[in-house]
């Protein structure tokens, strides 16, 4: 017996509106990743319990059963792997973008302080800007 669940399905529109932020998309993105994670987990993990019943029902031959049912629990730890998969997307959010370093103008090295100091150009025009 199949069970079917109401999904929250996450249409990306055809164009992107210009007027959305990255984290709009990182949003959209993030959505629908984490329900191809939570379909497939549970695509693999009714395969899994399928097979350990047809297992158990010794339906084939012996040898083939206990394959089957081997087989069955690694599906299960797939779909183990794939629950901590989804539970890190889940989690995740934007990443802030790396601060931006000063401008040239605004940095300054000793070097730089030094040379302006003795520049006679500069004094002058520090004289005419203060009066």
């Amino acid at each position: 017996m199949v069970k079917r669940n109401a999904r929250q399905v996450v249409v990306p529109p055809k164009s992107f509106d210009p007027l959305w932020s990255p984290r709009e998309i990182f949003e959209i993105d993030r959505s629908n990743v984490v329900l191809q994670l939570r379909t497939l987990r549970h695509a693999i993990d009714e395969g899994a319990q399928e097979m350990e019943m047809v297992a158990a029902e010794r339906v084939f031959a012996k040898s083939l059963s206990r394959t089957l049912m081997r087989r069955a629990r690694k599906l299960r730890v797939v779909a183990k792997d794939l629950n901590s998969l989804l539970r890190l997307v889940e989690r995740s959010h934007v990443e802030r973008p790396p601060a931006r370093p000063a401008p040239k103008s605004e940095r300054s090295s000793p070097r730089s302080a030094r040379s302006v100091e003795r520049d006679p150009r500069a004094e002058r025009t520090k004289a005419m800007a203060t009066g």
